[in-house]
């Protein structure tokens, strides 16, 4: 099974697989973690990232079976705040999608509600607030990892699930949703081919999906990452394209244009052949976007492989896209043997009084010191000019051999940066997890920066 979006990943195609990944960033308080570690005389601390002062991590799935993957964690400028997973109700119950829903920027949640309620494997879901609405989506299929049959949206609450038409036979993928004014769209890869659908939020029922873009290579486009600029009008959408021998981050811009969308030619946003994966963008109020992806570097055993986070930029102003990609962090990290698989990084924005805060977070462990996979963060105060060292989100190295993988990030209502993510609990290192939470306990920030744009 492929990493994060994985589960039905061709056999064919050299991706680091693992079933645990069947699954593919707040303000910090740094000063007294940061001058304790040493950091500010210029010391590197690649395997001892200082921790995240945030608060102590709870267990928000509570799981049966304690299957509980692919964690998704969003919010709304009113409070709201969703969380939402696969699970099983017990082993061997299909899987399903599950949600919790807090109004007070998660301070108290309510119980856990199955969303999906199909008869398939329900895997892989995206959440999105719009306004008092609560929208998921997901995909099914005929087994744990097996071929996908359909994507549903649901809005919480309401009762039913609407399927997304798709022209094309689905590939591995899952959905991604984002909401323009009064409309909702949702982008998934089938075949050789990114996909695109958009409906009315008053509507009962998707349209079928039309194709954006049409791949020639070899293994086609994966897991596409949709984002609205602030005109509400504009569709930004990046994926992975893999080749023979290489591998690219590609990106589309279409306009809304009435009921139709017009798409420009795709472009390639990365440079060079590594390993490159799981993108993810975002766009602030001034229709800069933000993108950044995973880059794998070296060859043999994936857990022996050093991987990074790159970042890219999209300046509205000029019109073009600041290049090449950066490094968010040099130091690199690597991936646990058992269930080797790709870091894949998410975004967060957060923008004040004219500042446009970007968080990153990803998930892995430092040469030296496999036992802690653990989720990192960095932020940029600066758009995205520089960068903090990162720090270590869900602290859980001192329980033994601990895996925290699937993080997931948004700033909630008052500005502090909320995460969730993907921990073990049991003793199958490749099914037992429970969904973890936190929140940040303020909104001081050291201004101490690793990596500069330019």
């Amino acid at each position: 099974m492929y990493r994060d979006d994985p589960g039905s990943r061709p056999q064919a195609l050299p991706l680091g697989i693992g079933r645990r990944a069947w699954s593919a960033h707040w303000w910090l308080a740094w000063l007294i973690a940061l001058l304790a570690a040493g950091l500010a005389t210029g010391v590197s601390f690649a395997a001892t990232d200082p921790d995240w002062a945030g608060t102590e991590p709870e267990n928000i799935s509570n799981s049966p079976p304690n299957k509980a993957w692919q964690p998704v964690i969003v919010a709304s400028p009113s409070g709201r705040m969703v969380v939402v997973w696969s699970d099983q109700e017990s082993v061997g119950a299909p899987r399903n999608i599950y949600a919790r829903r807090s109004d007070d920027n998660g301070q108290t949640w309510s119980a856990s509600e199955v969303i999906s309620g199909t008869a398939y494997e329900s895997a892989l879901p995206d959440a999105l607030v719009v306004g008092g609405q609560d929208f998921v989506a997901w995909v099914d299929q005929r087994t744990v990892g097996g071929q996908n049959v359909a994507i549903y949206e649901a809005e919480i609450g309401a009762g039913g699930a609407r399927r997304v038409l798709s022209p094309i036979p689905l590939s591995s993928t899952r959905p991604r949703l984002a909401a323009s004014a009064g409309g909702l769209h949702v982008a998934f890869n089938a075949g050789a081919n990114i996909l695109h659908a958009a409906r009315p939020l008053t509507a009962t029922a998707w349209p079928t999906a039309t194709c954006i873009y049409t791949s020639t290579a070899a293994f086609g486009p994966w897991f596409p990452m949709l984002a609205i600029g602030p005109d509400g009008e504009t569709l930004h959408v990046v994926w992975q394209e893999v080749d023979l021998g290489e591998w690219a981050i590609m990106y589309v811009r279409g306009e809304v244009d009435g009921a139709d969308v017009d798409w420009e030619p795709a472009r390639t946003l990365s440079t060079g052949s590594m390993e490159l994966v799981y993108p993810a963008v975002a766009a602030d109020s001034s229709g800069n976007l933000h993108v950044v992806w995973g880059e794998v570097v070296g060859a043999g055993a994936l857990e022996d492989r050093d991987q990074y986070v790159r970042y890219m930029r999209y300046d509205a102003a000029d019109d073009q896209w600041i290049s090449p990609a950066i490094r968010i962090d040099d130091d690199p990290v690597r991936v646990n043997r058992h269930n080797p698989t790709y870091t894949a990084p998410r975004l967060a924005l957060l923008e004040k009084d004219n500042q446009v805060t970007v968080c990153v977070a990803w998930h892995g462990f430092r040469a030296g010191d496999p036992e802690a996979e653990e989720v990192l963060l960095s932020c940029s105060q600066d758009g995205g000019d520089s960068w903090s060292s990162p720090q270590n989100v869900s602290r859980s190295s001192d329980d033994g051999w601990a895996i925290s993988i699937e993080p997931s990030i948004t700033f909630g209502a008052l500005g502090q940066l909320r995460a969730a993510w993907q921990e073990r609990t049991g003793d199958d290192v490749v099914e037992d997890y429970e969904i973890y939470y936190t929140r940040a306990l303020n909104k001081a920030f050291l201004p101490l920066v690793v990596r500069n744009w330019r």
